[in-house]
């Protein structure tokens, strides 16, 4: 059993979309320096390998059109630059290269404006900058010799990318699909430990709403994939999986609906048994990952029929021997009648996932372009960030400025600095907000000490052939890690490149000390220029909290009706689980921000908790609507639906400063024996309008508006 387990989380941890994609970037970077050195020699592989490594960056596990365009401007980018800085080394030296630096981080902040993918594209501008800088030409036609080798290397390495994004293209969705759910195995772990009584709950709910907001980007990532693509009846089956996916994780989000109840419970026997179901579904959501390892894959779901039967006696039973108020018995009942909803909704997924279930005709019923994130896209974008006022631009001086003193330094004391491994640093730490540059800045310190102290080590012990393995591999390794873990990116990063200049350089141990210090520099300097025209998350916040409430409100609008139409419905829910996740990422983000008031930290998290109720709430009345609508007075119910459609659809529209309010009315079940469906839904739309008030009322608070004046 043991060995089992082993082999289990051996498993998982190699099947991940991060480590395939680095392994494939390495086996990219390898093959075309091998074929380029067997043909021209060493020097001219070195050259070609550092066009395919600077190309690589914008490899990603992306739709297959959204790839060849990166790659296709990453080439672009890169034959550019290195075209550009090798011609400054001749140009009215050394202005031409501090023109040059200058230009880099500029424009790298520029095209920041075009999301995560146009970052990935600026970062292959600076490494070509940064290698191009690190060599020395004699001569104009030296400069140009390696421009073909470092394009050839370039255009090697995309021609490579694209057979095998061709090749592999159902692996990669299956990839993403398999994160996603791995997602959703973390998102359950963190719902179980709310109903472990021994834990702190609010410690407990705020890795719930991380657990949330990191499922919610791989959602993202998996529907861009998967979504694009639905001709082929293979790929109508991976939308199924993921729509499958998504329904178990609405039916388990709206099991939250009453955890505040069920926590002030003294049941802990029943607590630890949710506890414990929960923990199941998640073991069987993470073991079905490995299914998607398969093309063809064999998947018979796991009957959790005895579980799902002790679950709702043990209620019953604790509901007869052990009463308690009426809410909190009804709260139970309805929570684990939910769990087991869910646990059928893990079992559909298991169904979509065998190879012999046909696909649905889900695929054809939605409109999924929807449902993609669309990226800023055309000139006019770059155009609009000439401004001051625009956070790319005040990051793009900050960065120019902050590199053009890093250059300046060694300008100065060429015995003691070297330019490119500095300017490198820089560009690699320094991000638009202040959060992600400040723990970068560590990452890279660390990385760098460890990833120099393992290239002496390696090169004291190893022979030529292995190390060159150790190059190779330590560049896949960077890459996998880049967006997971940037300390292994930059631990990596720091082998690669010393060992890289062992087989040039007589010794090891001067440029060890070199590099470190080359580290220490540009990391003080990163330091420094972010508290220049810095772009506080603080200033965001109203706009964030805007958005959310929006959302919200569209969502109270498509999930307050007692008969839900397919696609306005998602589409609101994806919306407002995606505003929660950006306010979720903002407070962490504005939480290691020098300054930043404490009261509106407090204020903004039971914002957050609020919100996350209230989706629950929402998201609880479709599978109200589908357990009990049956039974539903459809002319009461729908009048009663439509009142407090329009109540919580103005709270959270702007209409009014609310109040409070009293607690959710909680009638006594014997009250409406005549109808018990219309009990449950009244109890349910009364708890959905106090939450909306409480989110409304904290949103309005004066401390969150007075966080943005205190910054300006």
């Amino acid at each position: 059993m043991r060995m089992a387990n082993i082999s289990r989380a051996a498993a998982l941890a190699m099947f991940r979309v991060h480590i395939e994609n680095g392994l494939s970037v390495a086996m990219g970077v390898g093959l075309t320096g091998l074929l380029v050195g067997w043909t021209l020699g060493f020097d001219a592989a070195v050259a070609a390998a550092a066009g395919a490594v600077c190309v690589s960056i914008s490899d990603q596990p992306d739709p297959l059109r959204q790839k060849f365009w990166n790659l296709g401007w990453a080439l672009a980018i890169a034959v550019f630059f290195t075209a550009l800085t090798a011609g400054a080394q001749f140009w009215l030296p050394p202005y031409g290269i501090i023109v040059v630096v200058a230009f880099t981080g500029l424009w790298t902040g520029l095209i920041s404006a075009y999301g995560k993918r146009g970052l990935t594209l600026s970062m292959s501008g600076v490494l070509t900058l940064v290698y191009a800088m690190g060599r020395h030409f004699p001569a104009p036609g030296d400069a140009v010799f390696y421009l073909e080798l470092f394009s050839a290397g370039a255009v090697i390495y995309v021609l490579y990318a694209g057979a095998y994004a061709l090749a592999f293209d159902d692996r990669a969705r299956r990839l993403l699909l398999a994160e996603a759910m791995r997602g959703f195995a973390t998102y359950l772990r963190a719902k179980a430990a709310l109903y472990n009584p021994d834990m702190e709950g609010p410690a407990a709910f705020r890795s719930l709403i991380d657990a949330h907001a990191a499922l919610v980007d791989r959602l993202q990532a998996a529907r861009d994939a998967i979504f694009s693509r639905r001709g082929h009846p293979v790929q109508r089956k991976r939308i199924d999986s993921l729509i499958a996916l998504l329904d178990a994780f609405e039916t388990m989000l709206s099991s939250d609906a009453d955890f505040e109840l069920l926590r002030r419970s003294r049941r802990r026997d029943l607590k630890w048994r949710i506890n414990g179901f929960i923990l199941l579904i998640a073991e069987e959501v993470e073991g079905l990952t490995l299914a998607l390892r398969s093309r063809h894959a064999d998947v018979t779901p796991h009957s959790h029929k005895a579980e799902d039967s002790e679950l709702a006696e043990a209620v019953n039973m604790a509901n007869r021997e052990n009463p308690e108020d009426e809410a909190i018995e009804h709260a139970f009942y309805v929570t684990a009648n939910k769990l087991v909803l869910a646990d059928s909704h893990v079992n559909a997924l298991a169904r979509t996932l065998d190879w012999n279930t046909p696909p649905s005709a889900l695929a054809g019923e939605l409109d999924l372009a929807l449902f993609q994130q669309r990226a800023p896209q055309g000139l006019g974008v770059l155009a609009q960030q000439f401004d001051l006022a625009r956070p790319a631009m005040r990051f793009g001086i900050r960065l120019s400025l902050a590199m053009l003193t890093g250059l300046g330094l060694t300008l100065a004391f060429p015995r003691f600095a070297h330019a490119n491994w500095i300017l490198l640093t820089i560009a690699l730490i320094m991000r638009a907000n202040y959060s992600i540059t400040r723990r970068r800045r560590w990452d890279r310190i660390m990385g760098t000490l460890i990833g120099c102290a393992m290239a002496v080590a390696l090169i004291a012990v190893s022979p030529p052939a292995l190390l060159l393995a150790v190059i190779v591999l330590a560049i896949g390794l960077a890459h996998a890690y880049a967006g997971v873990r940037y300390r292994i990116t930059a631990l990596a990063a720091s082998i690669s490149s010393l060992v890289l200049l062992h087989f040039s350089a007589p010794t090891i141990h001067p440029q060890f000390f070199e590099r470190v210090a080359d580290t220490l520099i540009g990391a003080g300097l990163s330091y420094i220029f972010s508290y220049l025209l810095p772009s506080w998350e603080r200033y965001d916040l109203p706009r964030l909290v805007s958005g959310l409430l929006a959302a919200d409100s569209a969502y109270a609008d498509a999930a307050l009706r007692r008969v839900h139409l397919r696609q306005p419905y998602r589409l609101a829910r994806k919306r407002t689980l995606d505003a929660v996740a950006q306010l979720s990422g903002a407070i962490r983000r504005l939480a290691d921000e020098p300054n930043t008031n404490r009261r509106t930290l407090a204020a903004l998290n039971e914002l957050l908790g609020a919100n996350y109720a209230l989706a629950s709430d929402l998201a609880s009345m479709p599978v109200l609507i589908k357990t009990r609508g049956g039974e539903l007075d459809a002319l009461r119910a729908d009048a009663r639906i439509a009142e407090v459609r329009e109540q919580v659809t103005g709270l959270l529209g702007g209409g009014g400063l609310p109040d409070s309010g009293p607690a959710p009315v909680r009638e006594t079940l014997s009250g409406l024996k005549e109808n018990f469906a219309m009990t449950v839904l009244d109890r349910r739309l009364a708890h959905i309008e106090y939450t909306a008030r409480k989110v409304a009322r904290l949103a309005a608070r004066p401390v969150i508006a007075d966080e943005d004046e205190h910054a300006r």
